[in-house]
């Protein structure tokens, strides 16, 4: 069935291609997101794994930032103004946290219906009890939220009131975008992705737009979740197409798809890069690419 669904994508390429409906570069970008779609499904119970074991990771660094916050509380009668507002952003914002998780783990369980006969039950297991953390978590932020007498938030939303206030001499949009690169620069992919979302969000006509979606991207390529980098890249081509990260887009959606071995792929990305951008470093390195791909 595969075979027959691969060789009815190269009939139509080939068909299209020749009659000169649709150009290259169109139905280049098309046939990428089948291609991937096609890929994702297939590695779908493997990044579901992955997924869990990043959610763990997170739900346990949010356990100890709770634990932490209830012994730092615990036998306080006082507490100054400025500290108040302090605790109040950081409950808020580790609420916030544990709604994503959850939402995170519903997604995993969408995802990894009726495939849990392969990994003998455990994978189920290990979903459930982590979904049974988190909810206890939450529980207990918000008996922290009621015991500092907070307001209860807005899903999904931190007060923006008591957020730290912007840096003298430079724009909130730039601030965002600095404080979300160097979360990226320090190796904190999964939030420096949440920060770019939110600048992005925010500030979609920002001369830094671009560059952010492009981090994002860059973000799931170091992670080697090639399949989410390639759409994120997509994203740069498609949404941004002035930007000065269009070279280096191609170029490692290119390298993406030969680290999912999908060399024709890769070749079709890369020789597109050359014909567009054939005067950068990145049409140097797509040239050398190109060799490896044979």
């Amino acid at each position: 069935m595969k075979r027959i669904y691969l060789f009815f994508i190269v009939f139509v390429f080939v068909f299209v291609f020749l009659s000169g409906c649709v150009e290259p570069a169109k139905f280049v970008a098309l046939e990428t997101k089948v291609t991937v779609l096609e890929m994702k499904n297939d590695r779908q119970l493997s990044e579901n794994k992955e997924k869990l074991n990043a959610s763990a990771i997170l739900s346990r660094n949010n356990q100890l930032k709770i634990e932490a916050l209830e012994k730092r509380l615990s036998g306080r009668n006082t507490i100054s103004q400025e500290e108040y507002a302090e605790l109040k952003y950081t409950i808020q914002t580790l609420k916030e946290g544990l709604q994503r998780l959850e939402g995170q783990i519903e997604e995993i369980k969408h995802g990894f219906a009726g495939n849990d006969q392969k990994s003998g039950g455990t994978f189920g297991e290990k979903l459930e009890r982590l979904d049974q953390a988190i909810s206890k978590n939450y529980e207990r932020v918000i008996k922290l939220e009621k015991y500092m007498g907070f307001e209860p938030s807005a899903a999904g939303e931190v007060d923006k009131t008591i957020q730290p206030s912007p840096i003298p001499g430079k724009s909130t949009d730039q601030e965002l975008y600095d404080t979300a690169k160097k979360l990226f620069d320090a190796g904190d992919n999964e939030n420096a992705r949440i920060q770019f979302e939110n600048f992005i969000n925010k500030y979609p006509d920002s001369e830094n737009a671009d560059n952010a979606r492009f981090w994002i991207a860059d973000s799931y390529y170091v992670e080697k979740w090639f399949e989410k980098a390639i759409l994120e890249y997509q994203k740069v081509l498609e949404e941004y197409p002035k930007s000065n990260k269009l070279s280096a887009a191609r170029l490692k959606q290119g390298y993406a798809f030969a680290e999912l071995g999908e060399k024709a792929n890769a070749r079709l990305i890369l020789k597109e890069l050359i014909k567009k951008h054939p005067d950068t470093n990145e049409a140097r390195y797509a040239q050398e690419k190109l060799k490896t791909l044979k």
